[in-house]
């Protein structure tokens, strides 16, 4: 059955608004746990955007990317800070990589590149805002963590699209908001 473009695009913001919460609420969580470093964090909330940009396209993942660095930013206060800063730097990063390598990569080795774009841009902030960042010393460790990261974010977005993720009908977010 045929919807009409109101019902169409209601499904399109639906589909967005649960990503963007899923990614919040995935974002905050991992924010909870404590990291060695400032840069190594688990990468929960890319699991979402990796799985949104391999279902739905690039411009749904740097949405999903945006709002959820700037919600999680505001829920935890972090809004007007570098950390804020190195967040959203890192997903617009990582979502323009993600949706360059979409269509050549698998899920995993899209997730590997939109993982190592977004602590490579990290990096290059952080090293604008502390002039003396010992960049030399960090970038091994960094590649390591972000093809280790990456590796396990794309298996895990794997998993939940396969099982249908996000789990609604969904017509396609991307595409325009008229019926096919």
């Amino acid at each position: 059955m045929w919807k009409s473009t109101e019902e169409y695009c209601g499904d399109r913001v639906r589909i967005e608004v649960l990503l963007v919460v899923l990614a919040i609420g995935a974002g905050v969580i991992e924010n909870l746990i404590p990291r060695p470093l400032p840069f190594i964090k688990l990468g929960l909330a890319n699991v979402i955007t990796v799985a949104a940009i391999a279902k739905y396209g690039f411009w749904t993942g740097l949405r999903v990317n945006i709002l959820r660095s700037t919600g999680a930013a505001l829920f935890i206060g972090t809004l007007a800070t570098p950390t804020y800063l190195l967040s959203i730097s890192g997903g617009i990063a990582s979502a323009a990589v993600m949706g360059l390598v979409k269509r050549y990569f698998s899920v995993t080795g899209m997730s590997i590149s939109g993982s190592l774009s977004s602590l490579s841009i990290q990096l290059l902030t952080a090293s604008a805002l502390l002039p003396g960042l010992p960049m030399n010393s960090l970038l091994l460790p960094l590649t390591i963590w972000g093809f280790l990261s990456g590796t396990i974010t794309g298996i895990v977005a794997i998993v939940l699209l396969r099982r249908g993720f996000p789990w609604i009908y969904d017509p396609g977010v991307d595409s325009a908001c008229t019926p096919e």
